[in-house]
Protein backbone atom coordinates (compact mmCIF):
# COMPACT_ATOMS: atom_id res chain seq x y z
CA UNK A 1 0.00 0.00 0.00
CA UNK A 2 1.28 3.48 -1.24
CA UNK A 3 1.09 6.22 1.40
CA UNK A 4 0.60 9.81 0.88
CA UNK A 5 1.90 11.85 3.54
CA UNK A 6 0.44 15.18 3.48
CA UNK A 7 0.50 16.16 6.92
CA UNK A 8 3.52 18.20 6.52
CA UNK A 9 1.83 21.00 4.86
CA UNK A 10 -0.60 21.04 7.48
CA UNK A 11 1.60 21.59 10.00
CA UNK A 12 3.88 24.59 7.69
CA UNK A 13 0.16 26.22 7.18
CA UNK A 14 -0.30 25.72 11.00
CA UNK A 15 2.84 27.63 11.62
CA UNK A 16 1.57 30.88 9.62
CA UNK A 17 -1.67 30.62 10.61
CA UNK A 18 -1.86 31.80 14.34
CA UNK A 19 -5.66 32.70 12.78
CA UNK A 20 -8.30 31.49 10.97
CA UNK A 21 -7.08 31.97 7.61
CA UNK A 22 -9.16 33.90 4.53
CA UNK A 23 -10.25 32.07 2.11
CA UNK A 24 -7.91 33.05 -0.36
CA UNK A 25 -5.28 32.16 1.30
CA UNK A 26 -6.69 28.97 2.44
CA UNK A 27 -6.97 28.31 -1.45
CA UNK A 28 -3.93 28.66 -2.80
CA UNK A 29 -2.26 27.03 0.27
CA UNK A 30 -3.66 24.35 1.24
CA UNK A 31 -6.73 23.33 -1.18
CA UNK A 32 -5.24 23.56 -4.52
CA UNK A 33 -1.74 21.90 -3.67
CA UNK A 34 -4.09 18.71 -2.55
CA UNK A 35 -7.24 19.27 -4.66
CA UNK A 36 -5.74 16.91 -7.18
CA UNK A 37 -6.03 14.01 -4.70
CA UNK A 38 -8.62 14.75 -2.40
CA UNK A 39 -11.28 16.15 -4.58
CA UNK A 40 -13.32 12.81 -4.84
CA UNK A 41 -13.55 12.07 -1.59
CA UNK A 42 -14.51 15.69 -1.04
CA UNK A 43 -17.32 15.84 -3.30
CA UNK A 44 -18.40 12.61 -2.13
CA UNK A 45 -18.76 14.89 1.13
CA UNK A 46 -20.53 17.49 -0.62
CA UNK A 47 -17.43 19.86 -0.85
CA UNK A 48 -17.13 21.01 -4.24
CA UNK A 49 -15.08 24.05 -3.68
CA UNK A 50 -12.61 25.96 -1.68
CA UNK A 51 -15.38 27.73 0.15
CA UNK A 52 -16.96 24.86 1.00
CA UNK A 53 -14.08 23.53 2.59
CA UNK A 54 -12.58 26.94 4.69
CA UNK A 55 -16.09 26.80 6.25
CA UNK A 56 -15.35 23.97 8.08
CA UNK A 57 -12.28 25.81 9.80
CA UNK A 58 -15.30 28.29 10.38
CA UNK A 59 -17.17 26.36 13.07
CA UNK A 60 -13.64 25.50 14.72
CA UNK A 61 -12.37 26.93 17.84
CA UNK A 62 -9.64 28.26 15.99
CA UNK A 63 -6.58 28.35 18.60
CA UNK A 64 -8.07 25.32 20.74
CA UNK A 65 -7.73 22.96 17.29
CA UNK A 66 -4.42 24.74 16.06
CA UNK A 67 -2.77 23.67 19.60
CA UNK A 68 -2.88 20.45 19.21
CA UNK A 69 -3.38 19.80 15.94
CA UNK A 70 0.50 21.25 16.29
CA UNK A 71 1.37 18.00 18.19
CA UNK A 72 1.07 15.63 14.93
CA UNK A 73 4.10 13.94 14.01
CA UNK A 74 4.25 13.19 10.93
CA UNK A 75 6.48 10.06 10.55
CA UNK A 76 5.11 8.38 13.43
CA UNK A 77 1.35 8.88 11.83
CA UNK A 78 2.63 7.32 8.98
CA UNK A 79 4.50 4.54 10.69
CA UNK A 80 1.08 3.59 12.52
CA UNK A 81 -0.54 3.59 9.16
CA UNK A 82 2.23 1.23 7.97
CA UNK A 83 2.21 -0.61 11.61
CA UNK A 84 -1.88 -1.64 10.95
CA UNK A 85 -1.54 -2.31 7.14
CA UNK A 86 0.90 -4.62 8.61
CA UNK A 87 -1.26 -6.55 10.71
CA UNK A 88 -4.00 -6.25 8.89
CA UNK A 89 -2.35 -8.41 6.19
CA UNK A 90 -0.79 -10.40 8.65
CA UNK A 91 -4.49 -11.58 9.85
CA UNK A 92 -5.93 -11.87 6.74
CA UNK A 93 -3.55 -13.50 5.08
CA UNK A 94 -3.60 -10.77 1.70
CA UNK A 95 -1.66 -8.33 0.78
CA UNK A 96 -2.77 -4.38 0.75
CA UNK A 97 -3.00 -2.58 -2.89
CA UNK A 98 -4.00 1.26 -3.10
CA UNK A 99 -2.69 3.76 -1.06
CA UNK A 100 -3.39 5.65 2.26
CA UNK A 101 -3.87 9.39 2.35
CA UNK A 102 -2.57 11.10 5.56
CA UNK A 103 -4.03 15.20 5.70
CA UNK A 104 -5.41 17.41 8.01
CA UNK A 105 -9.37 17.97 7.49
CA UNK A 106 -9.85 20.44 10.21
CA UNK A 107 -12.37 17.88 11.99
CA UNK A 108 -13.91 17.44 9.54
CA UNK A 109 -13.76 13.71 9.08
CA UNK A 110 -11.27 11.23 10.24
CA UNK A 111 -11.43 8.16 8.25
CA UNK A 112 -13.05 6.83 4.88
CA UNK A 113 -12.11 4.04 2.50
CA UNK A 114 -12.98 5.33 -0.92
CA UNK A 115 -13.76 2.16 -3.23
CA UNK A 116 -13.52 2.31 -7.28
CA UNK A 117 -12.71 0.21 -9.63
CA UNK A 118 -11.36 -2.78 -7.70
CA UNK A 119 -8.82 -0.47 -5.82
CA UNK A 120 -8.88 1.65 -2.80
CA UNK A 121 -8.20 5.25 -1.72
CA UNK A 122 -8.26 5.43 2.39
CA UNK A 123 -8.22 8.90 3.50
CA UNK A 124 -7.71 9.68 7.34
CA UNK A 125 -7.99 12.82 8.55
CA UNK A 126 -5.91 12.14 11.60
CA UNK A 127 -6.46 15.85 12.99
CA UNK A 128 -9.52 15.29 14.45
CA UNK A 129 -8.55 14.68 17.42
CA UNK A 130 -4.55 14.21 18.17
CA UNK A 131 -3.54 12.14 21.29
CA UNK A 132 -6.39 9.71 20.97
CA UNK A 133 -4.24 7.02 19.62
CA UNK A 134 -6.73 4.23 20.67
CA UNK A 135 -9.22 5.54 18.47
CA UNK A 136 -6.94 5.91 16.02
CA UNK A 137 -5.63 2.55 15.58
CA UNK A 138 -9.08 1.22 15.73
CA UNK A 139 -10.13 3.30 12.84
CA UNK A 140 -7.12 2.57 10.81
CA UNK A 141 -7.38 -1.43 11.53
CA UNK A 142 -10.76 -0.95 10.43
CA UNK A 143 -10.74 0.92 7.05
CA UNK A 144 -7.64 -1.05 6.18
CA UNK A 145 -10.23 -4.03 6.65
CA UNK A 146 -12.07 -2.50 4.49
CA UNK A 147 -9.47 -2.43 1.66
CA UNK A 148 -8.71 -5.93 2.26
CA UNK A 149 -12.56 -7.39 1.89
CA UNK A 150 -13.72 -5.18 -0.99
CA UNK A 151 -10.80 -6.10 -3.18
CA UNK A 152 -12.13 -9.85 -3.08
CA UNK A 153 -13.49 -10.47 -6.12
CA UNK A 154 -15.08 -13.72 -4.70
CA UNK A 155 -17.03 -10.99 -2.23
CA UNK A 156 -18.86 -9.53 -5.65
CA UNK A 157 -19.06 -12.61 -7.81
CA UNK A 158 -20.97 -15.11 -4.99
CA UNK A 159 -23.73 -12.42 -5.76
CA UNK A 160 -24.22 -13.61 -9.45
CA UNK A 161 -23.82 -12.16 -12.81
CA UNK A 162 -27.00 -10.07 -12.64
CA UNK A 163 -26.29 -8.39 -9.34
CA UNK A 164 -24.35 -6.19 -11.37
CA UNK A 165 -21.68 -6.27 -8.23
CA UNK A 166 -17.69 -6.64 -9.67
CA UNK A 167 -14.34 -5.15 -8.82
CA UNK A 168 -15.33 -2.96 -12.51
CA UNK A 169 -17.58 -1.16 -10.34
CA UNK A 170 -17.01 2.75 -9.84
CA UNK A 171 -16.96 4.06 -6.72
CA UNK A 172 -20.66 5.57 -7.54
CA UNK A 173 -22.44 1.93 -8.65
CA UNK A 174 -20.34 0.53 -6.00
CA UNK A 175 -22.22 3.11 -3.35
CA UNK A 176 -25.79 2.34 -5.69
CA UNK A 177 -25.56 -1.37 -5.61
CA UNK A 178 -24.03 -2.43 -2.35
CA UNK A 179 -26.91 -4.50 -0.71
CA UNK A 180 -27.41 -4.40 2.79
CA UNK A 181 -26.62 -7.92 3.69
CA UNK A 182 -22.87 -6.62 2.41
CA UNK A 183 -23.16 -3.22 4.10
CA UNK A 184 -23.45 -4.98 7.37
CA UNK A 185 -21.30 -7.72 6.94
CA UNK A 186 -18.65 -5.53 5.43
CA UNK A 187 -18.86 -3.02 8.59
CA UNK A 188 -19.04 -5.72 10.96
CA UNK A 189 -16.46 -7.61 9.84
CA UNK A 190 -13.82 -4.75 10.00
CA UNK A 191 -15.33 -3.84 13.83
CA UNK A 192 -14.59 -7.59 14.87
CA UNK A 193 -10.83 -7.18 12.78
CA UNK A 194 -10.61 -4.07 14.74
CA UNK A 195 -10.90 -5.72 17.87
CA UNK A 196 -8.76 -9.01 17.37
CA UNK A 197 -5.85 -6.94 16.20
CA UNK A 198 -6.69 -4.77 19.41
CA UNK A 199 -7.87 -6.50 21.85
CA UNK A 200 -8.89 -4.94 25.45
CA UNK A 201 -10.14 -1.26 24.70
CA UNK A 202 -13.38 0.20 25.65
CA UNK A 203 -16.19 -2.03 23.78
CA UNK A 204 -17.64 1.57 22.53
CA UNK A 205 -14.20 2.37 20.57
CA UNK A 206 -14.78 -0.54 18.22
CA UNK A 207 -18.25 0.47 16.76
CA UNK A 208 -17.64 4.49 17.04
CA UNK A 209 -19.57 4.76 19.78
CA UNK A 210 -18.79 6.60 23.13
CA UNK A 211 -19.51 4.91 26.46
CA UNK A 212 -22.75 6.64 26.79
CA UNK A 213 -24.35 6.01 23.20
CA UNK A 214 -23.27 2.45 23.79
CA UNK A 215 -25.52 1.88 26.54
CA UNK A 216 -27.91 3.13 24.66
CA UNK A 217 -28.38 1.94 22.05
CA UNK A 218 -27.88 -1.93 24.24
CA UNK A 219 -30.88 -0.25 25.97
CA UNK A 220 -32.69 -0.35 22.81
CA UNK A 221 -31.58 -3.19 20.58
CA UNK A 222 -34.78 -4.58 19.77
CA UNK A 223 -35.42 -0.93 17.75
CA UNK A 224 -32.21 -1.67 15.71
CA UNK A 225 -33.30 -5.50 15.76
CA UNK A 226 -36.54 -4.09 14.21
CA UNK A 227 -34.97 -1.63 11.53
CA UNK A 228 -31.89 -3.82 10.40
CA UNK A 229 -34.44 -7.06 9.81
CA UNK A 230 -37.08 -4.33 7.53
CA UNK A 231 -34.04 -4.00 4.98
CA UNK A 232 -32.55 -7.68 5.58
CA UNK A 233 -36.56 -8.75 4.38
CA UNK A 234 -36.81 -6.32 1.00
CA UNK A 235 -36.28 -8.71 -2.05
CA UNK A 236 -34.45 -6.11 -3.69
CA UNK A 237 -31.38 -5.88 -1.64
CA UNK A 238 -32.20 -3.11 0.69
CA UNK A 239 -31.45 0.08 1.10
CA UNK A 240 -28.53 0.44 4.11
CA UNK A 241 -28.93 4.38 3.43
CA UNK A 242 -31.94 3.77 5.68
CA UNK A 243 -29.69 2.12 8.32
CA UNK A 244 -28.02 5.91 9.34
CA UNK A 245 -30.68 7.31 9.41
CA UNK A 246 -31.04 8.19 13.39
CA UNK A 247 -34.91 9.40 12.48
CA UNK A 248 -35.95 6.09 11.25
CA UNK A 249 -35.47 4.11 14.85
CA UNK A 250 -38.28 4.17 17.78
CA UNK A 251 -36.74 6.06 19.88
CA UNK A 252 -34.10 7.66 17.65
CA UNK A 253 -30.61 6.23 18.26
CA UNK A 254 -27.19 7.53 17.95
CA UNK A 255 -25.56 7.57 14.21
CA UNK A 256 -23.84 4.39 13.66
CA UNK A 257 -25.89 2.21 15.82
CA UNK A 258 -26.63 -0.86 12.99
CA UNK A 259 -22.51 -1.13 13.71
CA UNK A 260 -23.53 -2.67 16.99
CA UNK A 261 -25.69 -4.83 15.56
CA UNK A 262 -23.44 -5.67 12.66
CA UNK A 263 -20.29 -6.72 15.23
CA UNK A 264 -22.27 -8.60 16.84
CA UNK A 265 -23.43 -10.81 13.94
CA UNK A 266 -19.68 -10.81 12.44
CA UNK A 267 -18.34 -12.04 15.88
CA UNK A 268 -20.78 -15.16 15.47
CA UNK A 269 -20.11 -15.95 11.63
CA UNK A 270 -16.28 -15.87 12.36
CA UNK A 271 -17.29 -18.08 15.41
CA UNK A 272 -19.41 -20.55 13.20
CA UNK A 273 -18.20 -20.79 9.87
CA UNK A 274 -14.61 -19.28 9.82
CA UNK A 275 -13.64 -21.16 13.09
CA UNK A 276 -12.73 -18.11 14.65
CA UNK A 277 -10.48 -17.23 12.12
CA UNK A 278 -11.00 -14.16 10.12
CA UNK A 279 -9.23 -14.92 6.99
CA UNK A 280 -11.29 -17.67 6.37
CA UNK A 281 -13.87 -15.23 5.37
CA UNK A 282 -12.50 -12.55 3.66
CA UNK A 283 -13.01 -13.85 0.40
CA UNK A 284 -16.60 -15.20 1.08
CA UNK A 285 -19.81 -13.49 -0.17
CA UNK A 286 -21.72 -12.42 2.52
CA UNK A 287 -25.04 -14.03 0.68
CA UNK A 288 -24.02 -17.16 2.11
CA UNK A 289 -24.79 -15.42 5.58
CA UNK A 290 -28.28 -14.40 4.88
CA UNK A 291 -29.82 -17.38 6.93
CA UNK A 292 -27.72 -16.33 9.89
CA UNK A 293 -28.15 -12.68 9.51
CA UNK A 294 -32.16 -13.00 9.83
CA UNK A 295 -32.01 -14.84 12.46
CA UNK A 296 -29.74 -12.87 14.46
CA UNK A 297 -31.65 -10.55 17.10
CA UNK A 298 -28.81 -8.37 18.94
CA UNK A 299 -31.36 -8.16 21.91
CA UNK A 300 -30.92 -11.65 22.67
CA UNK A 301 -27.20 -11.73 22.79
CA UNK A 302 -27.15 -8.79 24.94
CA UNK A 303 -29.48 -10.73 27.29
Amino acid sequence: MKIRNHLPLLLACLKRWKGLPPVKEFEEAYFRPLEPILRPMLEDWGIDAPEAFHAELEGLDWAAYRTHALGLDPEQEEKRVRTHARRVEELLGVKLGGEAVLFGAFEMMDGYARFDRGSHRVFLGVDEDPGHDQYLDVLISHELTHVARETQPSVWDGFGPDSGLSLAMTHDEFTERLPVIEHLFNEGFSCAVSELLLPGLPPWLYVYQTEESLKKIIAHATAVDKVVHEELRKSDGGDYGNLYNTMGYRPKLPLFCHYVWAWHWAKRVIATEGHGNPGELLGRCSGEFSESARGFRLAGVLR
